[in-house]
């Protein structure tokens, strides 16, 4: 049925009405934008960042000369089992998280480091209550650069949030000859990836599989999942967590031969969520993945 001449005059009105309303509310906006000249601005393209720059994959090898005798140093006076348990305590057992943010005046992305105590790291760290490290100590002289340089990459867990950023974090961080020598590795996933859906584990190159499997001794492989919510109830998976284990994630994860221990962490408003009494199921993925892991060793062997 048409509508009659009358209706869509009224609708023709309505229209018009709301249009002068609109202009009349956003001219003086538009009025401003025009006298200051920010509407160039409004024009111009976003401005481009350059990314942090990957460490050199070619090092200068420290060992080609011997090292001089120190026999006036007090601390190289000391057993190198001593010593070692100088070195774990000054760069070793912290949580260290790593992230890539931006330098607005310099239109780039730059490396941010914080360390916190492994035991309370499971969380979202609290910037007040840091533990950093003393890196200072590798500068002191090529001996004791060469004996604890290891301890930095082996004795802590490092942590980098999940997407496109993590593989430029992970080579411009801690570089690529690293790798081999690190032992614990967290992924670290924003409020926008909680697993309620399945499609996070359908895309491995989020936790960049490539890098990954260049970590010959990974020994623990944490996954951490955090939500900040006004909602008292936590999300349920909408599939079964178990088949997972099935998935291009879960395939990447068993291809870790080295890997010892497998976590799924999960915070609810910063506190960290018993998976035994939420859902076991993620407890259940984590023994399955390690189950096939602890058999292709065995199967080599």
């Amino acid at each position: 049925m048409a509508p009659s001449p009358l209706r869509k005059l009224v609708v023709d009105i309505a229209v018009a009405i709301a249009i002068a309303v609109s202009l009349v509310i956003t001219s003086p906006i538009i009025l401003y934008t025009f006298i200051t000249g920010q509407w160039r601005d409004m024009l111009r393209r976003p401005p481009t960042y350059t990314g942090p720059t990957p460490l050199p994959t070619n090092r200068i090898d420290l060992r080609i000369r011997p090292c001089a005798a120190q026999p006036d140093s007090l601390f190289l006076s000391l057993p190198r089992e001593l010593r070692d348990c100088i070195y774990a305590e000054a760069l070793g057992g912290r949580r260290v998280w790593m992230q890539v943010v931006p330098d607005h005046p310099n239109r780039r992305h730059y490396i941010f480091s914080y360390a916190v105590p492994r035991g309370e790291g499971d969380l979202r760290p609290d910037l007040g209550a840091l533990d950093p490290l003393c890196i200072s100590l590798l500068r002191s002289c090529r001996q004791i650069y060469l004996e604890s340089h290891s301890v930095l990459f082996s004795h802590n867990t490092f942590v980098f949030d999940s997407g496109t950023s993590l593989e430029h974090c992970i080579r411009a961080a801690l570089g690529e000859w690293s790798l081999p020598v690190l032992r614990s590795v967290c992924i670290n996933h924003p409020n926008r990836l909680f697993p309620t859906q399945r499609v996070f584990f359908d895309h491995p190159e989020l936790t960049s599989s490539g890098l990954l499997k260049q970590m010959k001794r990974l020994r623990r492989l944490d996954f951490q999942f955090n939500v900040i919510s006004l909602r008292k109830s936590l999300p349920v998976a909408q599939y079964d967590p178990r088949e997972v284990e099935k998935s291009a994630w879960g395939q990447l994860v068993c291809e870790l031969s080295s890997l010892e221990e497998l976590r799924m962490i999960f915070t609810w408003n910063r506190e960290r969520v018993d998976t035994s009494v939420w859902d076991p199921r993620w407890n259940e993925l984590e023994r399955g993945l390690l189950a096939q892991i602890v058999g292709k060793r065995r199967k080599i062997l």
